[in-house]
């Protein structure tokens, strides 16, 4: 018997034709994930998150939108699908630049079921911003708004 577990990313892009860098990852986290029930948010149009002294160049609006779907983690281990992402955000051509730099594309894992999980501070599921930043909440409460809702109280009581 398949089970399959639901999984969210955070897409987003300020670089190039950024509706359709979103679109191509979709398609692409689709087809090589085998994802199942697709759900896409609409476009959340924010300013760039910038570090400290950033270069008034990086300062380009980010288009950006939440995706869940079903996953079957017995084809797919965290870090296989982690591998996958960067695979996907080079092929759309992210290039790795400094923390916060424009970019093409960048993908995250922002949830997946009720899953905690946290591997040397490299991955954290959930999103370590999930909750702070709007376009990581904001798309995600407007397709997953139980999910959301439930590691929200999860994550409460293991504290």
């Amino acid at each position: 018997m398949k089970i399959t577990n639901k999984i969210i990313f955070g897409v987003g892009s300020n670089l190039g034709d950024r509706q359709k860098n979103l679109n191509i990852a979709t398609e692409k986290l689709t087809n090589y994930l085998l994802l199942k029930n697709l759900k896409k948010s609409k476009v959340y149009k924010n300013p760039a998150m910038l570090p400290n002294n950033a270069p008034q160049s990086w300062n380009i609006e980010f288009f950006n939108i939440a995706i869940s779907a079903n996953i079957d983690l017995n084809k797919f281990s965290i870090e296989e699908i982690l591998n996958i992402v960067k695979k996907i955000e080079a092929e759309i051509g992210r290039k790795s630049l400094e923390r916060w730099s424009p970019r093409e594309i960048d993908i995250d894992i922002l949830m997946i079921d009720q899953l905690i999980y946290n591997k040397d501070n490299f991955i954290n599921i959930p999103h370590v911003g999930l909750f702070e930043r709007d376009f990581f909440y904001l798309t995600t409460q407007e397709i997953e708004p139980q999910m959301l809702e439930s590691i929200k109280k999860l994550i409460r009581g293991s504290n």
